[in-house]
């Protein structure tokens, strides 16, 4: 529903959050009182008033335009936008004075061929929009968005960029992210915080494995800035991106044609368009836009994952597990004295990738094996993952029902690498019969072997061939795959025990989100520095139930040295959830009993987490915060990414240097009370504790009293 509201459009938004949609547009070219510039991008009419037909070439467009239609004064204003030519052109988001946003705008013609265009009628009269004859248009619209829940407006403008002559042309508008501090976009490798400190190449804003050097599995075109702006694109802008690449410290939006990843005809031109609103503070726009854009979960994962740690067989055997060293594991775990929420058989437990069946060689009696491990009070959890290796039996099957994805106008499969075969085929997840047979696999398992559920590996579009044909096509690639992978993996397990590891608009789902896999390391290289810039980076697109994957990383090229141990553990102590592989009984009896402090210390508090748990239900708050979350104006705690809060309640500010025995601490505003040396110590904020002394076997966090 929309209407007229201050000069511009509102929105009223459902009481379901949903995802930013676009309005549907027509084609037409109407002769007389108005001419429409049509250009084929889906479908769009452009409508013009009082201009004279005698300006019209051949195709539609004005060549010449009459002299009073062009642009002679700069700046142009819509509403609080600014926009403006000198040696480039340049969008300006002006707020009480200061410019909160600066943008280098796509610029397709000079000054003097900029030719103005009323826009369409549903327009406010703040409406901006302007024209380059068969090249480009541009369109400004503000729109004001109405919150039910809280009957607040968010103030937003609608910018879309139009391309009028070829699939050739290149859409890019680039922000300055020099002036203030951004949060939101993806994973990354190397995971800082903020936002703008990373670095991209221009690439395709798609899910990846991070492995291969491309943005990372968890991925939405959300971002936030200190200024308190906050932009959305569109979800079917063939988009492209790049952060401190070729203009460093700037990160550019590119819409263009190509043949991969997006899904576009030959025909299809160009489209840019994204949402820039803006509020009082970082905090405040990312709650009227989440709100408005980002889906909240449906609910929580199983408790039990909140309050326990998971065990995993990976890092500490990677491929050589049996059934008799899966038994021994669980063994072992009791005979520490540790505590489970489930243990995870991970890679190599079936004949070929693809088949969802024991290798007998590896595991003779899995009946027997599954009965003992329950007795034991254990919950067993199977590695699952999309791909068919051809020398797999079932491989076949998939073939012959059309369960793969396809090469194109072929019923043969397309064939993919992917990490344990060069030679495989991929689900087609967008196929309801193949989602539901894949299910039923999974489902038979869980039913002959007391299966608890699954860990779903990999679902990243970086799997898919570059060419290929599937159930249901779509231009973003995010909804063909990791959308309907993890939506796979949420029907699955309806009692939420499941974990994934990929995201793209699937933060409706309650179900953990496990970090992609660390290298077991001090730094910022996809080791434990990255760990609290991406819990709160998933935290702000919408997916609070993070699992920061295995502690102490996964021991690819080595294993971590017991300080590396301890410190992993300790951050993740106040972690929505808790994972073991390496076991602390490698290293010595002070290691067993300090990692048995932490779990206890994650048990005692998992109420706190639950709690916080069940509060994103309601808002879509993350669990852990960033520190301006409750102090969004500090120019110190819109940069502190060695620290964070547990809702609103706990601050935690782990050690993560090699040797380090003390550190530097920030407090955002409030009263902190010290929980490892004096209880009755309450630290007032906002300011700086220096060198506080931080034992090996100690880990420094706060209460807000």
């Amino acid at each position: 529903m929309s209407g007229s509201h201050s000069g511009s459009n509102v929105t009223h938004s459902k009481t379901t959050p949903r995802s930013c949609n676009t309005r549907p547009i027509q084609a037409a070219i109407v002769i007389g009182t108005a001419i429409v510039l049509c250009a084929v991008v889906g479908v769009v009419v452009w409508k013009t008033t009082g201009a004279d037909d005698s300006n019209a070439d051949s195709s539609g467009s004005y060549s010449k335009m009459a002299p009073d239609r062009k642009i002679k004064q700069w700046p142009i204003n819509a509403g609080n936008i600014v926009i403006d030519i000198n040696d480039i052109m340049t969008l300006k988001l002006r707020h009480g004075g200061t410019d909160k946003l600066t943008i280098r705008m796509n610029t397709p013609m000079t000054l003097e061929d900029t030719v103005p265009e009323a826009c369409d009628l549903e327009a406010s009269d703040d409406s901006v929009c302007l024209n380059w004859p068969k090249e480009a248009t541009l369109r400004v619209i503000p729109i004001s968005h109405f919150l039910p829940d809280t009957e607040e407006t968010l103030e937003c403008y609608d910018i879309t960029w139009l391309s009028l002559w070829s699939c050739k042309q290149v859409l890019t508008d680039c922000i300055d992210v020099t002036a203030s501090h951004w949060y939101g976009g993806y994973a990354d490798k190397f995971q800082y915080w903020p936002f703008e400190m990373n670095t991209r190449p221009f690439s395709a804003y798609t899910v990846n494995d991070s492995y291969v050097g491309e943005i990372g599995g968890v991925v939405d075109r959300y971002f936030v800035s200190s200024t308190g702006i906050g932009i959305l694109i569109d979800d079917d802008v063939p988009l492209y991106f790049s952060l401190n690449d070729d203009k460093p410290g700037h990160m550019c939006f590119t819409a263009m044609c190509d043949r991969y990843p997006y899904i576009q005809s030959s025909d299809h031109l160009p489209v840019l368009k994204y949402k820039i609103c803006h509020g009082s503070n970082v905090k405040d726009v990312h709650l009227k836009m989440s709100s408005l854009f980002i889906d909240r979960p449906t609910g929580i994962p199983n408790e039990r994952l909140l309050k326990y740690p998971i065990w995993s067989t990976w890092a500490q055997y990677h491929k050589d597990i049996s059934q008799e060293r899966v038994i021994q594991f669980a063994v072992s775990i009791l005979k520490h004295g540790f505590t489970h929420a489930q243990l995870e058989i991970d890679d190599d437990w079936t004949v070929a990738y693809g088949d969802m069946e024991f290798n007998t060689q590896k595991f003779q009696d899995v009946t027997s094996m599954v009965q003992a491990l329950t007795k034991l009070g254990f919950h067993i959890t199977l590695w699952v993952h999309p791909f068919f290796n051809v020398e797999a039996r079932s491989t076949k099957e998939a073939i012959e029902k059309g369960y793969l994805i396809r090469q194109v106008d072929s019923k043969a499969p397309a064939i993919t690498p992917w990490w344990d075969g060069n030679l495989a085929g991929i689900l087609d997840v967008s196929n309801p019969e193949a989602v539901q047979w894949y299910i039923s696999e999974l489902w038979y398992l869980q039913t002959k072997y007391n299966i608890s559920s699954f860990k779903f590996d990999a679902g990243e579009t970086s799997w898919l061939p570059h060419i290929y044909s599937a159930y249901n096509m779509s231009v973003n690639p995010g909804h063909l795959y990791p959308a309907k992978w993890v939506e796979l993996a949420a029907k699955a397990d309806p009692k939420c025990q499941q974990e994934v590891r990929a995201g793209y608009k699937t933060q409706q789902y309650p179900v953990l989100i496990r970090m992609m896999d660390k290298m077991s390391n001090w730094g910022h290289d996809n080791a434990i520095k990255t760990i609290i810039p991406c819990v709160l980076t998933y935290g702000i697109l919408g997916y609070p139930f993070v699992l920061p994957d295995m502690i102490g990383g996964n021991a690819y090229k080595n294993h971590p040295d017991p300080e590396l141990f301890i410190r992993w553990l300790q951050l993740t102590t106040f972690m929505p959830s808790m994972q073991f592989s390496i076991t602390p009984w490698m290293y010595n009896d002070t290691i067993i009993e300090i990692s048995k402090t932490f779990v206890k210390m994650h048990e005692e508090y998992s109420d706190i987490l639950i709690k916080w748990a069940e509060v994103s239900v309601q808002t879509g708050e993350p669990i852990v915060r960033p520190l301006w979350w409750i102090n969004p104006d500090n120019k110190d705690a819109l940069v502190i990414e060695d620290e964070f809060l547990v809702g609103d309640e706990l601050l935690v500010a782990p050690v993560l240097d090699a040797g380090a025995r003390s550190r530097d601490i920030f407090f955002p505003i409030g009263s902190w009370q010290d929980q490892i040396h004096n209880t009755s110590y309450v630290v007032q904020g906002p300011s700086w504790i220096m060198d506080y002394k931080v034992a090996i076997d100690k880990l420094a966090f706060f209460k807000r009293v």
